[in-house]
């Protein structure tokens, strides 16, 4: 079994995850660092982000903080650890391992991103198949961190065991952004597992809440169209908006969008709302139509489910249940 087990995110967002995995490499920023091979220690670590320019200027809690995720990912990561990293669009984790040592790689690889490992990919796991305490581990928004703690869960479902969730450690609650994203996450995961009937009404909801008169339609010969909104109750005013609603991890292709887009008349216009989310040639046939047509994935609808819960009918917050909870806004100042 591997000694260790690291996360390595593919991007700020997400960008990066077909990279990895078709070059069979993870890769993080910080390129102003420049080759870090002769940096020996943590301690050496901040010595030279301290003396970048760019990173110079950093408060101390944050500098300490990048330079334990250059420093995990050029020293302490080793061949024949496990890495991860997430795919946000297929909630999927690729596993494998690490079959190199650090490598200084700039112009090479995705730019920004000259700091590289080689890996083995082995097998991509659902989301879904962890425990809800390594889900909020794995919900960290570091770009680099360890998950020795979870080894033993991740290398049991790389072998097909299934976790149990009854022997789960309810764990503290981290702080600020990563509370953020593990809510965006447990937030994604109701949306996943969530009846594609009751999503298109809890769609129709949100607009409500966004000040439309929304409903979901009715008639099987409505060509695909899910929602219908508009701005007064009569329906006379204008844009009369067409939506079409499909809660799925498969990103939506140029065919389904052509479809759609067929359907808006002079004037109307058009929002598609996919979980998970549209291809290159979908944009592209949206942003060509005639009619203007709005394109909302996972996380922008989950977004607008945030801004505009308190004023979502209350049938409709019980599909998503969420609790408000408030916290200091910065993280408190580390002793020098």
């Amino acid at each position: 079994m591997a000694e260790r087990t690291f996360m390595v995110r593919a991007g700020n967002n997400n960008e990066l995850v077909e990279e990895f995995e078709s070059r069979s490499l993870v890769a993080v920023g910080w390129e102003e660092l420049g080759d870090v091979s002769d940096v020996r220690s943590y301690e050496k670590m901040k010595a030279r982000f301290n003396s970048t320019d760019e990173y110079s200027e950093h408060n101390s809690r944050r500098l300490a903080q990048n330079a334990g995720q250059v420093n995990r990912f050029a020293l302490e990561m080793e061949e024949g650890h496990l890495v991860l990293s997430y795919d946000k669009t297929e909630r999927e984790y690729l596993i494998g391992e690490v079959t190199s040592g650090y490598e200084w790689k700039p112009g090479d690889h995705p730019p920004g991103y000259p700091h590289v490992r080689r890996v083995e990919w082995k097998d991509t796991v659902s989301r879904d198949e962890f425990t809800t305490s390594t889900k909020n581990t794995l919900g960290s928004t570091l770009t680099v961190f360890s998950l020795d703690d979870c080894i033993d869960e991740i290398t049991g479902v790389l072998s097909g065991e299934t976790p149990d969730e009854s022997e789960d450690d309810e764990d503290t609650v981290p702080f600020v952004d990563e509370v953020e994203n593990q809510a965006d996450e447990l937030i994604s995961d109701i949306l996943a597992n969530m009846d594609p009937f009751v999503f298109e009404e809890l769609v129709a909801a949100v607009l409500r809440a966004m000040g439309y008169h929304a409903k979901k339609t009715r008639d099987s010969q409505d060509r695909g169209i899910d929602v219908v909104a508009h701005p007064d109750s009569l329906g006379f005013e204008s844009p009369y908006i067409k939506a079409q609603v499909k809660r799925q991890q498969s990103k939506v292709g140029s065919p389904d969008m052509r479809a759609f887009t067929g359907t808006l008349g002079n004037g109307e216009r058009g929002l598609f709302v996919s979980t998970g989310g549209y291809t290159s040639e979908a944009q592209d046939a949206a942003r060509n139509a005639e009619q203007r047509v709005t394109l909302i994935d996972r996380d922008e609808f989950i977004d607008l489910l945030i801004q505009h819960y308190d004023d979502l009918e209350s049938e409709y917050q019980a599909t998503v249940p969420l609790k408000q909870v408030y916290i200091p806004s910065q993280d408190p100042p580390l002793d020098e």
